[in-house]
């Protein structure tokens, strides 16, 4: 088996015919069920089968057509990344950030700085803030932006965004404008381990440890989003990820007596780490340019 045959047994898969699939590839029927047959013998089990209606996959074609699919597309995602490598030489840029940086205040700044820096390759990718303090250190990443300062002696770390955490419901939900800090246990909350930051402040200011009603922990800030907008339960999220929903008035705030959050967004970057001097140029502009970049 090797990739040719995957992508013809795709074709087959989406003509619902083999002759068909071999005339788009300009090769004759029978080499192709040739390889199809082969394949076949090397996993012990039948992929297709004709009927009727044509060539269907069988419960085995299935599963091979599956994983098929994942095999080719990670094959162009590796040939198109190779290209673009043999492209841009050394101007690549790495980017890793948590996931409300990443969807909701860099795609502006990327835009500027292609504008700024043309001929770099820039990716950016998401995740929570100790895989990005990883990625940085096993130098995968340029640079990362991570909730709160980094710990590691072997990162740098500074402040260039605060985003205020609100607790928020639905607009349809019949919830009170403004309580106190002790109501809050009476709340169900939708919870996010994402956003530590109010845990800290809500172990700060009550002496007790706090007693919430989570009725749901989500790892997606999207996920709990949406959990609060369809009335589920009240929620904490970031300024940065609700403003469309609030002007929208999907979402609303709920204020809490003398009680605010804010997430500290730090940009950090391996000490003394080797670089292309234009990218330390364009790390240097992100650092400048960051807080009138940000979408």
């Amino acid at each position: 088996m090797n990739l040719e045959t995957l992508k013809l047994f795709l074709d087959i898969a989406a003509l619902k015919s083999i002759s068909k699939a071999a005339n788009t590839a300009h090769i004759t029927q029978s080499a192709l069920s040739q390889q199809i047959k082969s394949w076949e013998n090397s996993l012990g089990t039948e992929l297709l089968q004709r009927s009727n209606k044509g060539t269907q996959l069988t419960e085995s074609g299935l599963i091979a057509h599956k994983y098929a699919v994942q095999i080719c597309k990670l094959y162009d995602e590796m040939m198109m990344e190779m290209e673009q490598q043999l492209k841009h030489g050394s101007h690549q840029l790495s980017i890793y950030a948590i996931p409300e940086v990443c969807n909701y205040a860099l795609p502006c700044t990327m835009y500027e700085m292609k504008k700024q820096f043309p001929d770099y390759l820039i990716t950016l990718n998401e995740g929570p803030s100790t895989l990005i303090e990883e990625q940085i250190l096993m130098e995968e990443a340029n640079i990362g932006f991570i909730s709160g300062p980094s710990a590691h002696p072997e990162l740098s770390s500074c402040k260039v965004l605060l985003d205020r955490v609100m607790l928020v419901s639905g607009s349809n939900t019949l919830r009170p404008d403004k309580i106190k800090l002790s109501e809050l246990s009476r709340f169900p909350l939708i919870w996010s381990a994402q956003l530590s930051c109010v845990q800290r402040a809500l172990n700060e200011i009550m002496e007790d440890k706090p007693k919430l009603n989570i009725l749901y922990n989500l790892d997606s800030i999207e996920a709990v989003k949406l959990a609060a907008i369809k009335g589920h339960g009240a929620a904490f999220l970031p300024y940065m990820s609700i403003r469309r929903e609030l002007r929208g008035k999907q979402l609303r705030i709920i204020h809490i007596d003398n009680f605010q959050v804010y997430n500290e967004i730090h940009l950090i970057k391996k000490k003394n780490q080797r670089c292309h001097h234009d990218t330390r140029q364009l790390i240097r502009y992100i650092e400048k340019s960051l807080p009138d970049t940000v979408c």
